[in-house]
């Protein structure tokens, strides 16, 4: 019978420790697959920070987020659950909203906390706080600026779902106010200066109070620079301790306000240029990593958090690639995104691979990579892609692939759902009158999404309606064929 003495448990856990390699994982914000140049060789967009990590690692070209826009995309990645399973009524958390993870809802840093990694989120957070009153509500909180007392913490984010750090946004952090970084659970400054006009006017920005000194063409460099920080701060403080990075992007998001010293870096105007911006961000991870002689030793990741805003750009330049749709569409364009993995030595050099992976599967991932399956009841739409990403053992094949645009709740929103080459989209009505819509399609033989084939294959349809009623209730990872 083996000894399970305090002492052989805590060694147990060093020595898993010492086996388990940094997981560092960026994340852009509305990056489409026709962007990075190692996925478009017709972009004008300059990306050679992903295209080194493609060259040194494994390039997916069948990878998907589980929704079409930023908040469900986000909950999807770190709970391995489509917000769809969720009771809110709208997609997006709107400025000073409330949390939107359950509590006691398993995070991929809850879980990496639980075996012995330092965790930290750095950038955008956008699933919510909740901003104490000035007045003394009820609850204590308030969803009104106006009645934030900024001088107070901020409860319910990152530090409350297994993140041991985090600085970064509350919201779109170049759109959404409040205009200030959080570090932990307290912001940096207190927000009191209203936007300026010439903000205002500019897509997509959402007036509020912004802190003094609030420099929308620096927020991304200043999550770069902090992400630098934490890698070396980190290894100073315990080499031994395997940690967890998530840096999600602000960039290439609108408003697209460029830093000086990269306007008219591509050839796609104002937002080719916020896309060399987030190119320049991972390039600043890559180079720290590799100044503290860890790069080996890390599991690196980099994808978007679905399409583009927009597929074609000023010049023509596709966004989307050879997809249809964008941002907030059911269609490829829409949820199909760039992602690479870096791990010398486990991960293939220089390959490319088609399985098809959704980044509610990074849960199931991690879980397997430091040892441990995932617990009942957890990432209900996650599955364990880690042999597609060392490229050995037995591929996971999925029995299905759900995307959809968000707004579920108010019945407004696109589902599609894909089984064995074949992809139905079901489009919600959009007026008081009207039906939902089914289009099919073959997307091995029609990519592009451009063949309506639904009246050719109507016992298809059915098929994967019936599937996607399995999936919803009774979860995809334990479904069973």
């Amino acid at each position: 019978m083996p000894n399970k003495s305090p002492r052989n448990e805590r060694n147990l856990i060093m020595d898993r420790k010492a086996q388990n390699p940094n997981i560092v994982l960026v994340m852009a914000d509305d990056m489409g697959y026709g962007d990075p140049g190692c996925y478009n060789s017709e972009s004008k967009i300059p990306t050679p920070n992903i295209d080194r990590l493609a060259k040194e690692g494994t390039r997916f070209t069948d990878a998907h987020s589980s929704c079409a826009l930023c908040t469900p995309s986000r909950y999807g990645l770190l709970t391995g659950r489509y917000y769809w399973r969720t009771s809110r009524p709208h997609a997006l958390v709107m400025p000073y909203e409330p949390p939107v993870i359950e509590p006691n809802r398993l995070t991929i840093a809850a879980m990496l906390k639980d075996r012995g990694y330092a965790t930290a989120c750095i950038g955008k957070w956008h699933l919510g706080f909740l901003y104490s009153s000035k007045a003394g509500t009820k609850s204590g909180y308030t969803q009104q600026e106006a009645d934030i007392d900024f001088h107070k913490t901020l409860d319910g984010g990152p530090l409350e779902v297994g993140f041991d750090y985090f600085f970064g946004t509350a919201g779109c952090s170049t759109s959404d106010p409040p205009y200030c970084f959080i570090e932990n659970n307290r912001t940096v400054g207190i927000p009191n200066v209203p936007s300026p006009e010439e903000l205002t006017i500019l897509p997509g920005f959402y007036p509020g109070l912004m802190a003094p000194q609030w420099k929308e063409a620096e927020v991304d460099m200043r999550l770069a620079s902090r992400a630098r920080s934490y890698i070396e701060e980190q290894v100073k403080r315990d080499s031994k301790t395997p940690f967890f990075l998530y840096l999600p992007l602000s960039a290439p998001h609108n408003p697209w306000v460029v830093p000086e010293f990269l306007k008219g870096s591509s050839g796609d105007g104002l937002r080719g240029d916020m896309n060399v911006l987030a190119d320049w961000c991972l390039g600043q991870v890559y180079d720290e990593l590799d100044k503290q002689g860890i790069l080996d030793n890390t599991l690196f990741i980099y994808t978007s958090d679905h399409g583009p805003q927009y597929n074609t750009g000023e010049t023509g330049h596709r966004a989307s690639g050879p997809y249809r749709g964008q941002k907030n569409t059911a269609f490829e364009g829409g949820h199909r995104v760039p992602f690479v993995v870096r791990w010398p030595g486990k991960v293939v050099s220089g390959a490319t691979s088609d399985s098809l992976i959704c980044h509610t599967d990074l849960l199931a991932t991690f879980a397997e990579l430091t040892g441990k399956p995932l617990p009942e009841g957890a990432g209900e739409d996650s599955f364990s892609v880690l042999s597609d990403i060392v490229g050995q053992g037995q591929k996971q094949k999925r029995p299905a692939l759900i995307a959809d645009t968000g707004h579920h709740g108010l019945a407004k929103g696109d589902f599609s759902i894909r089984h064995d080459g074949w992809k139905l989209i079901i489009m919600a009505a959009r007026g008081q009158d009207d039906l939902e819509e089914r289009l099919l399609f073959n997307v091995e033989l029609d990519p592009d999404e451009q063949n309506n084939v639904r009246e050719a294959f109507p016992e298809v349809v059915s098929f994967l309606e019936k599937l996607l009623y399995r999936v919803k209730h009774e979860g995809l990872r334990y479904l069973k064929f």
